[in-house]
């Protein structure tokens, strides 16, 4: 298997449990509109798609896995060319 499936897998199965974390961690903060979000070590992006799709204005970083990286980014820039700029 190569490593941006078994990123693309780990996402997935990990996600499942994350999604009510950040959606209770985002009410309680009041993430939205005038909400700025930089992820350090943003995985496969969830929790900046989530904030996001709140509004939130989010930028990522993952120099550990560029292969979740790269996810982040097709799921957060859809329309972006590869290797342009960050998630």
């Amino acid at each position: 298997m190569d490593r941006c499936a078994r990123a693309r897998d780990w996402s997935e199965i990990q996600e499942r449990m994350l999604v009510p974390l950040f959606d209770t961690v985002y009410d309680r903060l009041e993430v939205g509109p005038a909400t700025r979000l930089l992820g350090l070590r943003c995985g496969s992006g969830l929790a900046l798609l989530m904030a996001a799709a709140r509004g939130a204005a989010v930028t990522g970083t993952d120099p550990v896995s560029p292969e979740r990286l790269a996810l982040a980014r097709e799921r957060l820039l859809p329309d972006a060319r590869p290797g342009a700029g960050g998630a």
